[in-house]
Parts: C-alpha cells; sequence; structure tokens
C-alpha cells in the first residue's frame, strides 16, 4: 500500500506543477477485512483489491480526423506525464501507446467489491446479532461449528449447535461467533 500511496502523492504533486488538466482522480483501491486472529480478537485491516495498480481518470481530449468527425482521444502530454511519474511502469490496458479506458460496468464492479466488503466488516464489528443468524464459532470448545442464535442477552449470546444429530445449547460471548456470509 506504501508504494500505490507514494506514487498516487506523486503523480498528483507533478499533475499541479505542469498544470494538467485532464488527469481527474486518481485512486488504488482497497477493502476493508475483518481479521479474525488467534484467540478470538477482531480487527479491521485495509488491504488492497489491486496490489501495484492505480486506477486514473483521465478526461479525453476531442479533436477532428481526417474525414471530419469529432473524436476522443487520450491527451499525449498526459500519456507522458504518467509514464514519467516514478515507479509508474506502464498502462495496464494500452494499444500503442494509446491506452484504452475501461468500461463503465467494469469500473461499477470493482468500486462495488470495496463497498459490499465495508459493509460487512460493519455488520461484523457491530455485533448486530439477532434470533435465528446461524453463526461460525471460531474460538472456545465448539471452534469450527455452526450456532444458531437463540437470544442476546447483554455480553452473553444463548445459541444451539447441531451435535452428533442432537441440538446441543450453548452460551458464547460476542468475540467467539463471527457472522457466516
Amino acid at each position: 500500500m506504501n508504494k500505490e500511496r507514494s506514487c498516487r502523492e506523486q503523480l498528483l504533486a507533478r499533475k499541479a506543477v505542469f498544470d494538467d488538466k485532464n488527469i481527474l482522480n486518481v485512486e488504488y483501491l482497497q477493502r476493508k477485512e475483518l481479521v479474525v486472529e488467534k484467540g478470538g480478537k477482531r480487527r479491521v485491516k485495509n488491504r488492497l483489491l489491486m496490489s501495484g495498480y492505480l486506477l486514473i481518470q483521465v478526461k479525453m481530449e476531442e479533436y477532428e480526423n481526417d474525414m471530419g468527425l469529432m473524436v476522443k482521444r487520450f491527451p499525449g502530454d498526459t500519456f507522458k506525464l504518467i509514464l514519467d511519474t516514478p515507479g509508474i511502469k506502464f498502462f495496464v490496458n494500452c494499444e500503442e501507446k494509446k491506452p484504452l479506458p475501461f468500461r463503465p460496468r467494469e469500473i461499477k464492479r470493482l468500486f462495488e467489491m470495496c463497498d459490499d466488503a465495508h459493509l460487512e466488516v460493519q455488520q461484523n464489528v457491530q455485533f448486530d446479532y439477532q434470533p435465528g443468524d446461524v453463526l461460525d464459532v471460531i474460538e472456545g470448545a465448539f471452534a469450527g461449528y455452526k450456532a444458531e442464535v437463540i437470544s442476546v442477552q447483554g455480553e452473553k449470546i444463548l445459541g444451539q449447535l447441531d451435535m452428533f444429530g442432537r441440538v446441543v445449547p450453548a452460551e458464547f460471548t460476542k468475540e467467539q461467533l463471527c457472522k457466516v456470509k
């Protein structure tokens, strides 16, 4: 994440120095993940969705081609400005020095991957367990089993497990359980 961050900062600084009006936005995609450590401790970590890549939104320039039609193209000065930024090697979608833009649905899907993960983490961190929820047991004697929530009483969660064909009641703490996707 540090390399992506430094490349992003350098590119934005070069944009300001060269007064480039075509670079609209520079991002690296992160998603929040819930990490369960030994001992059942939960932490939220930012993980890169596409390690080593930056997404750069560029305003295309319009020009009139030989046939008199208005055509959009990637600005040449902006192309050089991006490639001359330390740490940036090349474009992923590039054909003869002409970067190809992502389709809108591809960009939407990438950003949705970040947003969905964030919502899932919020759900798990807030411990919003309701009766009827099926949860993974991640710590304690019943680790590896799935438990159905019967009731939530403050810090205690009363649940039941299906063990060897029998329903077994059990009491859990919030740290012992994790919501199933």
